[in-house]
């Protein structure tokens, strides 16, 4: 290449093949522009791409690095660029546990992103990645919030109105209507509306749909993608259908569409399932909760700016897949070792819960530990983990460390008791080991998000599982390891458990459901009448 011209040509070449998840073409163009040209910021940014859709986040923090680095000695103030580098390292310091400093890099990332919209998503990363982190107080996120809140600030409310329909309209806005942990947890809900008292709408802010998409139009009376609207298009939409209760799912996870909100559409505004902590937003009335995941008054005060919907049994509702396999015998039986086992995402594992692992398999001996997720599907990722594994003082022969896989399901049945994550507990990968037999031991504390497990044991009859310390936690869990004739009886029972419970009752969590509905828009409508 001999000029700029066909530097810039062969990048955009580049550039399309890593989005056409070309990964190995993609990087061999990049090694040929590298002849070329040296400093070139853009092209490290996508190295730095190619790096993370390999599974590479250590590669990737430092590609990140020489990024800004370039940026720097170039002279020219490239914010956009800048922010978006910020972004990244905050995104991989989260993949690597490193919760933190993600955190810091995220709210970086928001203080000097230019774009305004792109600024929201930044704040609310920082927000979501601080559900990971045990010793974030509720001071600390109610600053998060704020610096949030204020990003909204220039979105001016549409005019206030409350309209009387023959049913209650509701409507689900997501990015998650497909399968995903939140579109599986929607299916039975939406199925199961009483459509003679309530008009269902979903907002799809997705952009690909599949068979859990299908099944959920199926269910909507009004479908409406909005995913190529902006939040101001797609408020104007949700406020010309007239909708009494919008509920938002994402909250601060990706793809979240937080903003519509804030030019409150509807006359009552909802969050929850797919997140664990509140909006943080006051155009948000309530939260979705249970009475076991709720805690006390005073937990909910400090940690919510909405009001908690404390639902009587589940604020979830999970449906059993088709074509599970048949329980396995309990693992030990035949190995003649215990196996501890996490499939939670490697995001929710922090150092205290690593030595606390640590600890259990010194009071279980023999006993081994297996951790999956995709973040070990590489060998730098496991490379990672195992020189972090050291450093606490593990024996490497004690952990297996597994990948993403397609029937990962299948796995469930190679560990003896699942151990759940904390502070950020498991929700999907709980309800799919207690599906195959496998108990959960869960630890819970005052913060909601921190309770899931916890409720899911209660609904399930075994709130026993959960331990409200650390020590119980372990008592627990070497308890039940040990005991092979219970270990035997869960195993064998679990699944007619669950299917028996309000976990899986698809018509009881309706009927909270929509009587939580009718319940805030009565509120509403008394609170209205008392302040005319």
């Amino acid at each position: 290449m001999t000029n700029i011209d066909e530097v810039v040509a062969a990048y955009r070449e580049a550039h399309a093949a890593w989005l056409a998840k070309n990964l190995g073409d993609a990087r061999r163009m990049v090694k040929d522009i590298r002849r070329s040209v040296a400093n070139f910021p853009k092209l490290t940014l996508l190295e730095a791409f190619i790096a993370r859709d390999s599974g590479e986040p250590l590669t990737e923090l430092a590609l990140l690095r020489q990024c800004l680095s370039e940026l720097e000695n170039s002279g020219k103030e490239d914010l956009g660029l800048m922010a978006e580098a910020w972004s990244m390292i905050g995104s991989a310091r989260h993949v690597l546990g490193e919760t933190r400093e993600a955190i810091e890099a995220l709210s970086h990332a928001a203080d000097i992103e230019p774009d305004l919209t792109q600024k929201r998503v930044e704040a609310s990363n920082a927000i979501f990645a601080a559900n990971g982190a045990a010793d974030f107080t509720s001071a600390e996120f109610r600053a998060l919030y704020r610096r949030y809140e204020a990003l909204l600030a220039p979105i001016r409310p549409f005019p206030k109105r409350r309209l009387h329909h023959d049913r209650l309209r509701v409507g689900y806005l997501s990015a998650d209507l497909n399968a995903h942990p939140v579109g599986k947890l929607l299916v039975p809900l939406l199925e199961r509306h009483d459509k003679t008292r309530f008009e269902i709408y979903c907002y799809d802010a997705g952009e690909k749909g599949d068979a859990v998409t299908n099944r959920l139009r199926a269910a909507a009376d009004v479908w409406r993608n909005i995913s190529s609207l902006s939040d101001e298009e797609a408020a104007k939409q949700i406020y010309d259908d007239e909708i009494d209760i919008l509920a938002e799912l994402g909250v601060h996870t990706k793809g979240n569409r937080l903003p519509v909100l804030a030019y409150r559409p509807a006359t009552v505004q909802i969050c929850g399932i797919g997140d664990v902590r509140s909006s943080g937003l006051s155009c948000v009335d309530y939260f979705l909760s249970d009475v076991w995941c709720a805690g006390d008054e005073q937990s909910a005060r400090e940690d919510f700016t909405e009001r908690l919907i404390r639902l009587p049994h589940t604020h979830f509702c999970y449906t059993q897949p088709e074509g599970l396999p048949p329980i396995a015998p309990v693992p030990s039986l035949s190995r003649g070792f215990i196996t501890f086992g996490c499939f939670n995402n490697a995001t929710k594992i922090t150092d205290e819960l690593l030595s606390l692992w640590k600890e259990l398999l010194r009071r279980v001996p023999n006993s081994r530990l297996l951790l999956k997720h995709k973040l070990f599907g590489s060998e730098e990722g496991r490379q990672f983990m195992q020189e972090r594994l050291t450093r606490l003082g593990f024996d490497p022969s004690r952990v297996e460390l597994r990948g993403f896989s397609e029937g990962h399901i299948f796995e469930y049945r190679d560990m003896d008791v699942a151990l759940d994550t904390y502070p950020y507990t498991g929700g999907m990968t709980t309800f799919e080991a207690l599906a195959m037999g496998v108990p959960v031991v869960s630890r819970y504390g005052a913060r909601h998000g921190t309770r899931f497990g916890y409720s899911i044991l209660q609904n399930l009859g075994l709130g026993e599982l959960a331990a409200p310390t650390a020590e119980r936690y372990l008592e627990i869990a070497a308890a039940v390891a040990t005991d092979s004739e219970l270990l035997s009886t869960l195993h064998g029972k679990l699944r007619a458990f669950l299917a028996a419970s309000p976990l899986t009752d698809a018509a009881q969590y309706a009927a909270d459901i929509e009587a939580a509905y009718e319940t805030v828009w009565n509120e509403t409508e008394d609170k209205e009448e008392r302040t005319q």
